[in-house]
């Protein structure tokens, strides 16, 4: 395993508390008031997941722009296309939900939120790396 610097994972968390604090209120909320089956159909966290992975284009892009010229811009324009994919996928998946909410489209829209977490912390991690690398 790859060297973990503290400080990585905690500049990853500090903009993933944004993300997740209103789910978290969500949640509260909903459990104090037996709304569960709400928690599946609300279209917020395929909105969520689109935020996450738009940002995460922004991050990594931005942390890139030091290496101009000394990058694989291949690589870089094919992570920037699948997270795109990913985002529209999520707001097509929001768009579902309003027009047609059921509990699969729920799972769905959480499964999708949770695979962008992981994707920020991925790519989170990497432009950390990029903008403090010498």
């Amino acid at each position: 395993m790859k060297y973990l610097c503290p400080n990585e994972l905690k500049v990853v968390a500090i903009s993933y508390v944004f993300i997740i604090t209103p789910f978290i209120l969500l949640l509260l909320v909903k459990l104090l008031t037996g709304e569960y089956k709400d928690l599946l159909l609300t279209g917020d966290w395929s909105i969520a997941s689109a935020m996450i992975y738009s940002s995460s284009i922004i991050n990594v892009r931005n942390a890139t722009r030091k290496y101009d010229g000394k990058i694989n811009e291949v690589a870089l324009d094919w992570f920037m296309t699948i997270t795109g994919v990913m985002s529209a996928i999520s707001v097509t998946i929001y768009v579902v939900a309003l027009m047609q909410p059921s509990i699969w489209i729920g799972l769905l829209q959480i499964a999708l939120f949770i695979a962008a977490s992981f994707a920020h912390i991925k790519f989170g991690r990497l432009a950390y790396r990029l903008e403090t690398a010498n």
